[in-house]
């Protein structure tokens, strides 16, 4: 089942019309995001020069082995392959399923490529720079009666320290065993535990839970992960960072004409920029901070912004397609200026996978009260209004409705014809009556649901399994839901069933 984005939750125009090749889109962004352009784009990307590809790699290893990741893909990149990038803060047990998501999606980019004769690997970017620790701390469970369960942890500190410097504490134990007691205890369980005690441990960085936990559930695929905050990968960077700096007038003065470009097109930026942006970050001491121009210098320890990073990952990798979200596809409208400034190509960037899972239990209660996701995304006085038709007979108020509607423009004429502003008036009053009965129907289909519990439940499961905290399932539930369920074989069949037609929102029946 697919449906339209333009019929899920609004996502930006911009991303909207990207997704839809819109002409509007295309000063914005150089490459298309077709399968067909990637593939040109990967065959007419330049190599990475040798003794880059070996230091790279050389890293990779070591990192892989460090997470118990597969070395199929460092070994394909040592003999000369071409990335699928994509990237993400490493929340708490993976967080929101988008994560998997971006995964399959690089992943099904990359064997494409194969089909097509190109020899691919599927990178995961641990965004191990940001420091917005809050963010990353906490995941989202369905528990065995369906309720929504935040599970979190401390990782709070004084000063903005990437998140790849800290480190969990005795709490993630906790938070374990929490996340582990609320879902429903089945034969997958324990999988599930071997998996999380194995990744989140106190005294492991974030990033490092992170990558040991994909690794684990993408063993199967050649699924590579980096840590950008190693010492060696910043030194394979650093030319690219002076550059930046060399040129950060030009770069900031082409950014603030793309953003104008994008709201005179209707658009608005994802970044804000003005005269104080560099897109460098400073590391003093333990903090993050953000650079003004005049303390711009070389020989210091730089960190990429949002705009800035993408450059740095195409430097690093030789990037064939970047996979992103609606905010990153957004955002890459303007990174496309640094990159113009900075001499580089910018690469496709290929809208993640987007989809939503239906366990089936939830589709029965769907098929019992006549509802699609579509009706699960009106919100919740839609679904009881529909579900109190399924359920009961609530059409007296559609026969009065049309009844009043029906006698009132009987008196249009005689109305009219004595005198024509008159009928401004039965206008008003026909709003005013029809408004009573809508009124009256909402109170109707209350009470019916305050004495139907069943009905209540059934609601609340369906709202906290396909649209939790009135958002995307995506957006916020954690894949360990479905893993207790369903097992880690969850993954594959995903690989499996999901298509990279990004078009429309896809509906999974598990």
């Amino acid at each position: 089942m697919r449906i339209s984005l333009r019929r899920c939750p609004p996502t930006s125009a911009l991303f909207v019309d990207y997704l839809e090749s819109s002409s509007r889109v295309h000063a914005f962004y150089p490459q298309t995001y077709s399968l067909e352009s990637i593939e040109r784009f990967a065959r007419e990307r330049k190599p990475l020069d040798p003794a880059h590809r070996r230091r790279l790699c050389e890293v990779l290893a070591s990192q892989q082995t460090d997470w118990g990741a597969s070395q199929r893909g460092v070994d394909k990149l040592a003999s000369g392959a071409v990335a699928v990038v994509t990237g993400q803060q490493p929340t708490l047990f993976t967080g929101p399923l988008f994560s998997i998501f971006k995964a399959i999606s690089a992943i099904k980019i990359a064997a494409s490529l194969e089909q097509a004769g190109i020899n691919a690997v599927p990178v995961f970017w641990v965004a191990a720079e940001d420091h917005d620790f809050e963010e990353i701390s906490s995941a989202w469970v369905l528990n065995r009666n369906s309720e929504l369960c935040r599970i979190g942890v401390d990782l709070a500190s004084g000063e903005p320290v990437p998140v790849g410097w800290l480190a969990f504490k005795e709490d993630v134990r906790t938070a374990v065993s929490e996340c582990l007691s609320n879902l429903p205890q089945s034969e997958f369980i324990q999988q599930l535990q071997h998996i999380l005690e194995s990744s989140y441990k106190p005294g492991v960085s974030p990033v490092a839970a992170f990558a040991r936990m994909m690794a684990q559930l993408f063993v199967e695929t050649d699924l590579t992960f980096v840590d950008p905050l190693n010492d060696r990968l910043k030194e394979l960077a650093q030319p690219t960072i002076e550059l930046a700096i060399s040129r950060n007038a030009e770069m900031r003065a082409a950014i603030i004409a793309r953003n104008q470009n994008l709201a005179a097109a209707g658009y608005h930026a994802q970044v804000k920029v003005d005269e104080n942006f560099t897109g460098l970050f400073e590391y003093r001491g333990r903090s993050r901070q953000p650079v003004r121009p005049n303390e711009l210098r070389n020989g210091t320890s730089w960190s990429p912004n949002v705009l800035l990073r993408p450059v740095v990952q195409d430097v690093l990798f030789p990037t064939a397609a970047y996979v992103g979200g609606p905010a990153e596809v957004a955002y890459f409208a303007q990174a496309a200026a640094v990159y113009e400034t900075l001499g580089q190509k910018m690469p496709p960037v290929f809208p993640r996978i987007t989809a939503t899972l239906i366990e089936p239990r939830i589709a029965r209660i769907l098929e019992k009260y006549a509802l699609q996701l579509e009706d699960v995304f009106r919100g919740r006085d839609y679904l009881q209004r529909k579900a109190v038709s399924a359920i009961g007979d609530d059409s007296a108020f559609q026969r009065v409705s049309g009844s009043i509607e029906a006698e009132l423009n009987s008196l249009r004429p005689l109305l009219s014809a004595a005198d024509e502003t008159l009928t401004g008036a039965l206008e008003t009053s026909r709003q005013k009556v029809l408004h009573q009965v809508e009124s009256l129907h909402g109170k109707y289909v209350h009470a019916v649901s305050r004495r139907n519990e069943l009905m209540e439940r059934h609601l609340e499961a369906i709202c906290n399994s396909l649209f939790p905290e009135k958002k995307q399932q995506e957006r916020v539930l954690n894949v360990s839901s479905f893993i207790a369920r369903y097992g880690a074989g969850v993954i594959p069949r995903l690989l499996e069933s999901l298509s990279l037609d990004t078009r429309e929102h896809q509906v999974v029946e598990l």
